[in-house]
């Protein structure tokens, strides 16, 4: 994991197609794993490392949001039939803005934060900071883990009325498939199908609700750009719409995927 967010860095400085989201994805993939194995690490250090990661997430976070934003923001104009003038008024200060993003991303990824914490990367890779129970059995050790993430999920889907709630469950089922990722991919490869399938589970949880997430923000952007445009603010009603569809078509798997994910923890 240390190697591929270290590889990512260069694609992610040069803002080629969809590496902020890769090096993002990597960066987020190691805090995971790391909050997932807690009780088999040093949890003081794991922690340390966790939150110059989150920094450091965050920061590329700002730029891939803006960048999606902007995507979506297109895309459900031209959907919407939105004539040039409006649609520029939309996307272009969203692109503007995330070009902005980018530049603090590459300005925090080249600064002195970023050379200690890629210092200490590769010291964990060298010697990670192992905790008292580091020493039992690794696949059993890696089968708690995943079915303790399947577990955490679970228990945050009945409160799915609460948009927090939602984005919590998010965040969980993305931390299983990190974890089921973690343990059945080489070169670790400690456990298999029924891991990798959990593991999937969980993404599929996480894409519904991302997509759910994504069009319900977009919404909220274009009704505040509406607020303020100086010409008929009726004109983005057509996208607001078209948003709100999206993000309730995006909830239709969720029941099924969730029944899977409970009926494939009880395994």
């Amino acid at each position: 994991m240390v190697r591929q967010i270290q590889d990512d860095v260069p694609r992610a400085l040069a803002d080629e197609p969809d590496a902020v989201h890769r090096l993002r994805t990597s960066v987020r993939r190691l805090r995971n794993v790391l909050a997932a194995f807690r009780r088999y690490l040093d949890r003081d250090a794991a922690a340390a490392l966790r939150a110059r990661l989150k920094e450091w997430g965050d920061v590329l976070g700002q730029a891939r949001d803006l960048e999606v934003r902007a995507q979506q923001a297109a895309a459900a104009a031209d959907a919407a039939g939105l004539d040039d003038q409006p649609r520029s008024a939309l996307v272009d200060p969203l692109r503007a803005a995330h070009l902005h993003a980018h530049d603090e991303a590459v300005r925090w990824t080249r600064s002195e934060h970023s050379r200690d914490l890629d210092r200490l990367l590769t010291e964990w890779a060298t010697l990670p900071r192992l905790g008292a129970r580091a020493g039992r059995p690794a696949k059993k050790a890696a089968r708690r883990t995943a079915h303790r993430q399947a577990v955490r999920t679970l228990r945050t889907a009945p409160r799915l009325a609460d948009p927090d709630a939602a984005h919590e469950l998010r965040k969980a089922a993305r931390r299983l498939r990190h974890t089921c990722d973690a343990v059945t991919r080489e070169p670790v490869g400690l456990l298999g199908k029924g891991t990798k399938d959990l593991g999937s589970v969980g993404h599929r949880i996480q894409s519904v609700l991302g997509d759910h997430r994504d069009a319900l923000l977009l919404a909220g952007h274009v009704r505040d750009h509406a607020r303020a445009y100086a010409h008929d603010p009726r004109v983005y009603d057509g996208v607001v719409d078209l948003c709100q569809g999206l993000a309730l078509a995006a909830l239709a798997d969720l029941p099924a995927a969730l029944a899977d994910l409970e009926r494939r923890a009880r395994d």
